[in-house]
């Protein structure tokens, strides 16, 4: 599972390969007649076993797939680092053009997105202890923190500004916003940490008592998130059992699955494999959902039947391997892999550490995670590494990351044949395509944008434009000829 293909894929196919067929022959019965004849007889008899197996069908390629990479970060390197007092442990993006992040101290900060990059809006002290979980609602109009503390902040995030606090009569264990854009409760979802109970409350009620209660799960819920295309809850206890819920009933949902007993599934992969539950993301279209787990693996399920999609392999033991390779695309320097493989070791033994997350891009196509080597995107249809994102970045590990592809609830419909020949027919700025992390013992948070050489073009396009408007022996117009061949020498 863990090798790769010509060193360009890290992926391993999860459906069962179809078997030669069977050469089905009749037993032949001994014959009168000299030794001779007998071994003449038995050279010409069919061979019994597997015939060869049938040639697999390549791949189409993806449809449009410079259209969707365009749509997403390309830098080598991070852009730009802002800074929290203690170590950033949650980051999120809301469809509200905001972004928000959280630190081990309890601090919460607001981020606006602007055109190019963010700005800082707001400061927070949410909790005494550390932020335990960060939620964003769909519509991106509500955020909420929780603590060991038993309370739970919730936000307006585009006013900035806290509009409950919900006491709890129990220590929260993992949160999430469970509720559509145009319902008319704002539900929240909180496990507790210490029973399988999962209570649902009004955000807008003001109310301390949940709204509904139910044992789902048999041990404590690690792990919740939501699905709003199917109105579902996917959520995950300690022993790493998973489970899907409507939150309205607490009970299993009547619709958009396919599956009515967990045996026909593949949800109960990490009992088999022995680990838990890391992190769960949902994809836009509402089809996939992504799982990371303490094993290193990353795996892609279908949501509609529960089977396992994809399974990539990025322990240690892989990334040994691949450095031993001659892909390029995959080695490191020697002192700078063994740094890499310390800081990791480092890793599983600090709790308190971010759990690393899987997102998809809006077209659900690909998938980003942070892995020793750096950032990967990989195509979900072609099965491989269509780019790694920071990898000369040894001095940091990113680990939880957030993806920015403009506004979802905008009306504005992206056009995939304009955008696959990079036309901007409107003249309006193209969405900023930003990739949010943050790393392991670091104080700040990293953005990824687009590869630096496509910004200088883009500047020495302005520049030439602003050119063309001035008189050609103005002094304005030599120091922007003297700008735009500096930008040629050091692109």
């Amino acid at each position: 599972m863990g090798k790769t293909e010509n060193g360009k894929t890290l992926a391993t196919d999860v459906e069962e390969p179809q078997n030669g067929k069977h050469v089905a022959t009749d037993a032949v019965e001994p014959q009168s007649g000299n030794a001779t004849s007998a071994v003449a007889e038995s050279e010409e008899e069919p061979l019994v076993g597997p015939g060869p197996a049938p040639r697999s069908r390549p791949k189409r390629p993806l449809q449009f797939e410079h259209a969707y990479l365009d749509a997403l970060p390309s830098a080598q390197m991070y852009e730009k680092s802002y800074m929290h007092r203690d170590v950033v442990t949650h980051v999120a993006v809301s469809s509200a053009e905001f972004v928000v992040t959280g630190s081990v101290d309890g601090h919460l900060k607001f981020w606006k997105k602007k055109a190019i990059g963010i700005e800082f809006a707001k400061h927070f002290r949410s909790h005494l202890g550390p932020i335990e979980g960060l939620a964003v609602s769909v519509d991106g109009l509500l955020c909420c923190t929780i603590s060991n503390d038993h309370s739970v902040k919730i936000y307006d995030v585009v006013n900035y500004d806290m509009m409950v606090m919900i006491r709890t009569r129990f220590v929260p264990g993992a949160v999430d916003w469970v509720y559509k854009q145009g319902d008319v409760k704002a539900r929240l979802a909180i496990s507790d940490r210490n029973s399988s109970f999962v209570h649902i409350f009004d955000a807008r009620a003001g109310t301390n008592e949940p709204i509904i209660s139910r044992e789902i799960h048999l041990g404590p819920v690690k792990v919740m998130r939501y699905n709003p295309v199917f109105d579902t809850v996917i959520s995950a206890d300690q022993q790493g059992i998973i489970e899907y819920w409507s939150p309205a009933t607490l009970e299993f949902p009547e619709d958009g699955v396919k599956f009515r007993v967990k045996s026909d599934t593949s949800l109960f992969e990490f009992l088999k494999c022995k680990t838990t539950v890391s992190s769960i993301e949902v994809s836009p279209d509402g089809k996939q959902f992504s799982i990371t787990s303490p094993d290193r693996r990353i795996r892609v399920f279908w949501f509609s039947t529960g089977k396992l999609r994809r399974v990539y392999d990025e322990s240690l033991e892989v990334a040994q391997d691949l450095q031993r390779s001659d892909v390029p695309l995959y080695q490191l320097e020697a002192i700078d892999f063994g740094r890499r493989m310390a800081v990791e070791k480092e890793i599983e033994k600090t709790e308190s550490a971010p759990q690393p997350n899987a997102v998809f891009d809006e077209s659900s196509n690909f998938l980003i995670y942070a892995t020793l080597l750096g950032i990967k995107v990989v195509n979900l249809h072609t099965n491989k590494v269509a780019r790694i994102l920071g990898k000369v970045e040894n001095n940091d590990r990113f680990l939880r990351i957030a993806l920015y592809q403009g506004d979802r609830s905008s009306k504005k419909v992206r056009k995939i044949p304009a955008a696959a020949a990079n036309v901007n027919e409107s003249k309006e700025p193209l969405t900023d395509p930003t990739l949010i992390c943050c790393a392991f013992k670091k104080h700040r948070i990293y953005l990824f944008r687009e590869n630096q050489r496509s910004l200088k073009m883009q500047l020495r396009e302005e520049i030439y434009s602003m050119k063309s408007l001035l008189p050609m022996n103005s002094w304005l117009h030599q120091i922007l000829a003297n700008q735009s061949q500096h930008l040629f020498l050091t692109m």
